[in-house]
């Protein structure tokens, strides 16, 4: 079993230092802060000629690929929710104002990734995902 905490810095280094994923998160994003409560949603866009940059015009629908959460409760990330290809994301709209915020790896230094702090937003999300993905 890989290690949530693990995976989630993997996941953001891959994918989210290259805007292929999209964080949101309840909280702004302090991995080197072992005791940091916060829930972080990673989305992940379909790559290819039907994805975003495929849109006519910068218009459509943008594809998802994955959605996966991560949540810390006093210093023990858990893996929450892990969707892919499933009915629930075929109608998901990503946040289209997802903008270029800082996040902090466990070493101290930042990547810029996209993303969106909003706790309602993570909140919506938790209903919606949560206890019907992994």
């Amino acid at each position: 079993m890989v290690d949530a905490f693990l995976e989630l810095q993997e996941i953001i280094l891959d994918k989210g230092s290259s805007r292929r994923a999209l964080a949101v998160a309840s909280r702004d994003i302090h991995l080197e802060n072992e005791l940091a409560l916060n829930t972080i949603y990673l989305i992940e866009l379909q790559e290819g000629q039907n994805a975003a940059g495929g849109r006519f015009g910068g218009f459509g629908q943008r594809g998802v690929s994955r959605i996966i959460s991560f949540t810390n409760i006093s210093g023990a990330w858990r893996k929450e929710v892990e969707m892919t290809g499933s009915e629930q994301l075929e109608d998901f709209e990503p946040p289209y104002h997802a903008a270029a915020m800082p996040l902090t790896l466990p070493d101290g230094k930042e990547v810029m990734v996209a993303g969106v702090i909003d706790e309602t937003l993570v909140g919506d999300y938790d209903r919606r995902f949560r206890d019907k993905g992994s």
